[in-house]
C-alpha cells in the first residue's frame, strides 16, 4: 500500500463532503442536545434541593427533543447517511489489516439510524435519550477520524514541487520487486535521463534528476528533471508500454523492446522528436543511434515483467491495450487468433491523483 493511494481516498472523502453534509449537520445537532442534557447532571450528583430540579430539567429537555429533530430533513438525512457510508467504505477498501475503527464507525452509524427511526415512530423522551447519547458518541468518532485523516494527508503529502525549468514524472509499476530489481529500474530511469541530457546538450549538474518521493514494494517513484527531457521520457515510457502490451501474444508472452537501431527509431522516433524540440540533428546520426539503443535498453529494463504501469496518472495495462488494438484494428499480427484469457487483471493499478 502506497501513501498516494491512501491520500487519494482521503481527498475523495473530503471532496464528497457536500453529499453527506446533511448527515454531519444533523449528527452535530443531536450531539449538542446530548451535551446540553449533560449540563443538568451535576445537580443530580449534588442531591438535596437541586435533585428534583435537575431531574425535571432533564425530563423536559428529552420531552422537547422534537424541537431538535424538527430542523432535520428526514429524507436528506438518510440519503446523506448512505453517502457517508459509501465515502467511508473507500478508506476501508484500502486493504488495511486492522480496520476496526471503520467497522466500529459503521456500526455506530447503523445504530444511530435505527434509533432515529424509532424516535420518529414514537417521539417520546424515552426514545430521545438513547438517540442523543448515541449521537454524541458517534460524533466524537467521526470527528476523531476526520482529524486523523486530515493530519495524515497534510503530513505525508508535502512533497517537493518542480521549479520553473522542471517537469514531474510519476511512475508506478505492478508487482513486488526485490532489492536488485528495484535498484535496477531506478538506475535505468537515470540512464535514460543521462542519454537525453547528452542529446539535448543539457548539463546534469545544472539540471539533475531530483527525487521527490520513492516507495518500495511495488516501485512508485516521483522525480523532477529538465522539462523537455522529462516530457520526452514520459512519451517514450507511454509509447513503449503501449507497444509491448499490445504485442501480448496468444502464448501469453509480452514482447520485448526491439534492439535494432532501425526498429528502435521506428518505435521511438527519436530523431524526429529531437528535431521537433529544436535540436540540430544533421551531424548526430551516429550519436542518436547509440543513444537510441541505450534508451531502448533502459525502457526494457524498466518495463520488464510488468503487466501494467501508471505513468503520470495514465494507466496502461495488457488488457486495455489488447482491447484497444482489437477495436481499432491496429493490433500486431501476434493478436490474430484467440484472444488470451490468462491475463492477470488483478495487477491493473489505480490512477494516481
Amino acid at each position: 500500500m502506497h501513501t498516494f493511494e491512501i491520500q487519494d481516498s482521503i481527498k475523495s472523502l473530503f471532496a464528497e463532503m457536500e453529499s453527506y453534509q446533511p448527515f454531519i449537520a444533523a449528527l452535530s445537532a443531536l450531539a449538542r442536545a446530548a451535551v446540553d442534557m449533560e449540563s443538568y447532571l451535576p445537580g443530580l450528583a449534588t442531591g438535596g434541593g437541586s435533585l428534583a430540579s435537575s431531574a425535571n430539567q432533564i425530563h423536559n429537555h428529552l420531552a422537547n427533543a422534537r424541537q431538535t429533530t424538527a430542523l432535520i430533513n428526514t429524507r436528506k438525512f438518510f440519503k446523506a447517511l448512505e453517502n457517508f457510508q459509501v465515502a467511508i467504505s473507500r478508506i476501508r477498501s484500502l486493504d488495511v489489516k486492522n480496520d476496526n475503527l471503520i467497522s466500529d464507525l459503521n456500526t455506530g452509524i447503523e445504530e444511530l439510524a435505527s434509533l432515529y427511526n424509532e424516535f420518529l415512530s414514537n417521539q417520546t423522551g424515552e426514545n430521545a435519550l438513547p438517540l442523543f447519547l448515541a449521537a454524541k458518541i458517534l460524533h466524537t468518532k467521526v470527528a476523531t477520524i476526520f482529524h486523523t485523516l486530515q493530519w495524515f494527508e497534510e503530513s505525508t503529502g508535502a512533497y517537493d514541487i518542480p521549479n520553473s525549468s522542471e517537469a514531474p514524472l510519476a511512475l508506478l509499476l505492478s508487482g513486488h520487486l526485490d532489492l536488485v530489481s528495484f535498484a535496477h529500474r531506478l538506475l535505468a530511469i537515470q540512464n535514460i535521463y543521462s542519454e537525453l541530457c547528452m542529446l539535448f546538450s543539457v548539463s546534469e549538474s545544472t539540471h539533475p534528476l531530483r527525487i521527490s518521493k520513492i516507495e518500495s514494494g511495488s516501485l512508485w517513484v516521483k522525480i523532477f528533471g529538465e522539462s523537455r527531457i522529462v516530457e520526452m521520457m514520459t512519451k517514450f515510457l507511454e509509447q513503449t508500454a503501449s507497444w509491448i502490451f499490445r504485442s501480448y501474444t496468444s502464448e501469453g508472452k509480452i514482447a520485448s523492446v526491439p534492439r535494432k537501431v532501425e526498429a528502435i527509431e521506428s518505435l521511438l522516433k527519436l530523431t524526429e522528436r529531437l528535431t521537433e524540440a529544436g535540436v540540430d540533428t544533421s551531424d548526430m546520426k551516429a550519436h542518436i543511434g547509440k543513444s537510441a539503443v541505450a534508451i531502448a535498453k533502459g525502457l526494457s529494463d524498466i518495463l520488464d515483467g510488468q503487466s501494467s504501469v501508471v505513468i503520470n496518472e495514465k494507466n496502461i495495462s495488457v488488457g486495455s491495450e489488447i482491447s484497444k488494438g482489437l477495436l481499432t484494428g491496429s493490433g500486431p499480427q501476434q493478436l490474430l487468433g484467440p484472444v488470451p484469457t490468462n491475463i492477470d487483471e488483478s495487477l491493473t493499478l489505480p490512477r494516481l491523483k
